[in-house]
């Protein structure tokens, strides 16, 4: 079954949070001034394993920045018809008037960056031989004469990606994805689930589900993933469908953090995960003693269990290289309980 991330909906190009297409100005593409903050996202197939994949993993989409990919043919917005980049003779027609336009800047000419001439000629005598051909442009979210860009390119030109690359229709263009976003997108999707905890003791009677001044109450999870069992550990893989990159996200918690207004304590996962029991020691156990009955709270005191995670990942880009790195943090906090705690009151008498 295909399954969609919440960041995901469609295969589109999105800019600014809408699908929309986006046209760059001509200005903009030689210089390669892209900081990574273009807004171009791209739909990436995904297989997503391990522990805290959701609903066990399997095929899931993706919206991710991509760091180059292959997008729909673009020119100068005064020039002629150049078409949708699959007329080979539009194409050349369009690259014939444009190659001498200089670039704004007097730097240099704008076309050089598309190539020589000759790539648009070959490209329609193939399609005059019978080959259903397409040009695509290239958008990058990184510098145009980055060294990623340039390998991803088909070609270079003075320091820069050549801007165009000629494939077969019908096939499915390449995308650059930096393993480290696709890190960012897979801990986002991560099932760590809020601490559900129970504790003892809980009277009856009159002070029904009340526990103890001076009491030791323990504490403990009713789902070990949520703290990651006695390890601490969730962990997630994505790797992309017909692709070499992929990214494993692992995080780690230190335990459990109960918090009260008179009262707290962090336990380790192993520790979070022992259940009161006849037989067990309230040394071994996650425990807190209140000090004082909760008379200004009148539902009792509001107790959170929450749990705080570090996340590091480890992948490899395109061409094999292995990374790595630290990601955000992630942190699971659960809606407050109300505790009351009751305080029993005993006479003494002495002997004389």
């Amino acid at each position: 079954m295909r399954r969609t991330s919440r960041i995901a909906a469609c295969v589109a190009l999105v800019a600014g949070g809408s699908l929309a297409l986006t046209t760059v100005a001509a200005a903009d593409l030689p210089g390669g001034d892209n900081d990574g903050e273009s807004g171009y996202y791209v739909e990436v197939g995904v297989d997503l394993s391990g522990d805290a994949a959701p609903d066990g993993g399997g095929y899931y989409s993706f919206y991710i920045p991509p760091l180059c990919y292959w997008g729909p043919f673009r020119g100068l917005a005064d020039g002629p018809d150049h078409g949708d980049g699959t007329d080979m003779q539009k194409v050349l027609d369009y690259m014939e008037y444009a190659y001498n336009i200089p670039l704004k800047d007097g730097s240099g000419y704008w076309v050089p960056y598309y190539g020589p001439l000759s790539r648009y000629e070959e490209a329609l005598e193939r399609e005059e031989d019978g080959e259903d051909l397409i040009w695509y442009s290239l958008y990058c979210n990184i510098h145009y004469g980055d060294e990623r860009a340039i390998e991803f390119a088909d070609g270079e030109y003075n320091g820069g990606a050549l801007l165009t690359g000629l494939r077969t229709q019908g096939e499915e263009p390449e995308i650059l994805i930096d393993p480290e976003d696709l890190a960012e997108a897979a801990r986002d999707e991560m099932v760590i689930d809020l601490p559900d905890i129970d504790r003892n003791p809980q009277m009856a009677g009159s002070n029904a589900g009340a526990t103890l001044v001076n009491i030791p109450t323990w504490f403990w999870v009713t789902n070990p993933d949520s703290v990651g069992g006695p390890d601490g550990e969730r962990n997630i893989r994505a790797e992309v469908v017909g692709g070499d990159v992929w990214a494993e996200v692992t995080a780690q918690t230190g335990g459990l953090s109960i918090g009260s207004p008179n009262g707290s304590a962090f336990c380790d996962p192993s520790v979070a995960l022992i259940e009161w029991g006849d037989d067990a020691s309230d040394d071994d156990a996650c425990t807190v003693s209140f000090s004082r009955a909760s008379v200004s709270y009148p539902d009792g005191y509001p107790v959170t269990a929450s749990t705080e995670w570090s996340a590091t990942w480890e992948g490899v880009t395109q061409d094999g290289e292995a990374v790595g790195g630290d990601l955000e943090p992630l942190s699971r906090q659960a809606a407050p309980v109300d505790i009351p705690v009751a305080e029993i009151q005993s006479i003494v008498r002495g002997l004389r």
